[in-house]
């Protein structure tokens, strides 16, 4: 049986431990702990990425990106998981960030254009769009779809240039040969337009029913 002065002896010893891992042992600081919960946060987001699991990946992809705003990556993620989600608007703000911080800005496009577009921002699609033929290296692809736009905007002097700018980039390109003999067509430039209807057929011959009328149309320019 264990006298008082025993159990007052065993009592001091368990506080005394106590104590000593309460206040001597090392633990991490705010901003170890910070760190750990970001790392996690960065684990988890990938895996789930990774999986094709989005609503999973959001809530951490999210976090990261709010702890480092710059980080291009995580936005870009960030981006697409909106994209998944069906979320146009988080997703337009998203690649507008990416733009705004990438050093390859191009990497937004089109889909910034198609957010601002899904989330009923028509003229946000279009500005995105225009941005994105300044940007280098500059895609035929995306002069195409700004072209398009603008003649869907009523802008046809525009579309046309935008159409000629993408033909300087690749001369090979069938619908721009196509879109920019329409415009030339209309600007009243018929032999123009016979040359750039009949470049289309000889790129894409298996696409003759796309030009078919407008051959018809210039048939008989010499």
């Amino acid at each position: 049986m264990q006298t008082p002065i025993l159990r007052a002896a065993g009592a001091c010893l368990v506080l005394g431990v106590y104590y000593w891992i309460l206040l001597a042992s090392p633990r991490a600081s705010p901003s170890e702990a910070a760190e750990a919960r970001l790392q996690q946060d960065i684990e988890s987001s990938q895996t789930a990425f990774a999986a094709g699991d989005f609503a999973t990946a959001l809530a951490p992809t999210e976090r990261v990106s709010e702890a480092v705003p710059t980080e291009v990556v995580y936005l870009t993620r960030l981006a697409s998981i909106y994209r998944e989600l069906a979320r146009p608007a988080d997703e337009a703000t998203a690649w507008d960030r990416v733009i705004e911080l990438s050093p390859t800005p191009i990497d937004a496009c089109p889909m910034v254009a198609e957010a601002h577009e899904s989330a009923g921002h028509a003229d946000l699609a279009l500005a995105a769009l225009e941005r994105c033929a300044t940007f280098e290296p500059i895609d035929p692809d995306f002069l195409l779809l700004l072209g398009q736009a603008l003649l869907q905007r009523d802008r046809p002097a525009e579309a046309r240039v935008a159409f000629a700018r993408g033909l300087e980039r690749d001369a090979q390109y069938p619908d721009l040969h196509l879109l920019h003999g329409v415009r030339q067509f209309a600007d009243g430039e018929l032999d123009a337009a016979k040359v750039s209807f009949e470049r289309f057929l000889e790129l894409a011959p298996d696409r003759r029913d796309e030009v078919a009328v407008w051959l018809d149309r210039v048939k008989d320019v010499k």
